[in-house]
């Protein structure tokens, strides 16, 4: 997955000489490598150039240098942007892209300051050449995927009266860790009873009893690309109650699924759950956006919320997580992920999702 070609026809488009990347996710993209830290300068000509220093430069040469990228290592005497400089120069840089949504004030006050040339602000056009996913990058999505189920599917049936929430996501978060994953997408959310009406509630040492509800939101990472779902399950029995909720969600769930169409608005999404739940009689415990882009970070762009007016495109790779949070009571929530494909998306979340009662373990 070399992007260089990408990168190069923004920097033309702008009129520019070359494009600097400085953070993490925009660096693990560009490079496709997520063990190495630096720099990338990307010039109009295509040329691509690592800087980094002598922690890294074994093993930026042996991934990069065969994809064509030139690997230059700053000593630990020469400041980062006293050795930008260099490289800036020496390639007759004068209008330079820069991430504005990743530098922080200072941090640009002070590229500003070292480096003489003119800046351009480039985040929002990397967003959106990040939002369309290739194959290989859906692949990594599906892995880390496979690997939240497959971890879901071993808890599952150590689950019994007494465990703790703070337990039990310790040990989907192991199984994950054997499964493949290099760490969790994000700080797992694994709730009993009344607390799962949390929307993104912290595990604690509420201990699991008969007749709870148990929601999981968590995922797993592949080569740098995250997963998420959230399934929800009735232990030892359910409530008339909790089925209705239940079903009601999974019936949303299912009708933004179906406004998943190419060159739709992102917020149809939204508003054909929320039609759903509202006509059900449970609008006013639908409290957050109906979903999130999903890829080098959780939360990506665009996203499927009511203010959202981009428009759906091939490729990109979606959450659909409705929910009923019934405060002091339960909550409710069922989460795929979808790739935007033509007028019919594609479900990544291979774990079922019809309503299912855990059976009490001995």
């Amino acid at each position: 997955m070399n992007r260089t070609a990408a990168f190069t026809e923004i920097i033309r488009a702008n009129d520019a000489d070359a494009m600097l990347l400085t953070g993490e996710v925009n660096l693990i993209y560009a490079l496709n490598a997520t063990a190495l830290e630096g720099q990338c300068l990307i010039l109009s000509d295509g040329t691509a150039i690592f800087v980094t220093d002598g922690r890294y430069t074994e093993s930026a040469e042996a991934q990069l240098t065969p994809r064509g990228f030139r690997v230059l290592t700053r000593t630990n005497s020469t400041g980062l942007y006293e050795y930008l400089r260099t490289v800036l120069d020496a390639y007759q840089v004068q209008k330079l892209l820069y991430e504005d949504d990743v530098l922080t004030v200072d941090q640009f006050a002070v590229m500003r300051e070292k480096l003489p040339c003119s800046f351009l602000p480039i985040g929002r056009q990397i967003l959106s050449l990040r939002a369309r996913k290739s194959e290989e990058e859906i692949s990594c999505i599906i892995t880390a995927q496979h690997i939240a189920e497959a971890a879901l599917s071993r808890l599952l049936p150590e689950l019994k009266e007494g465990i703790t929430e703070r337990e039990a996501a310790a040990a989907l978060n192991y199984y994950m860790a054997l499964a493949g994953s290099e760490k969790p997408s994000f700080d797992t959310i694994l709730l009993f009873g009344e607390n799962t009406s949390l929307p993104h509630g912290v595990p604690g040492d509420r201990k699991l009893r008969n007749g709870d509800f148990i929601l999981a939101d968590f995922g797993a990472i592949y080569h740098g690309y995250h997963s998420d779902m959230t399934r929800t399950f009735a232990f030892g029995s359910a409530t008339d109650e909790m089925r209705e909720v239940y079903e009601t969600v999974l019936r949303a769930q299912n009708a933004a699924r179906a406004a998943a169409i190419a060159g739709r608005l992102c917020n149809e999404m939204h508003f054909a759950a929320a039609k759903v739940i509202e006509d059900a009689g449970y609008g006013k415990y639908f409290t957050h956006a109906l979903g999130h882009s999903v890829g080098l970070e959780i939360h990506e762009m665009p996203v499927a919320a009511p203010r959202c007016e981009d428009v759906l495109c091939d490729g990109i790779v979606i959450t659909d997580e409705p929910g009923i949070y019934m405060p002091g009571k339960f909550g409710v929530r069922i989460e795929d992920m979808l790739v935007i494909s033509g007028d019919r998306p594609i479900t990544l979340t291979a774990f079922p999702s019809e309503f299912t009662v855990l059976p009490q373990q001995a």
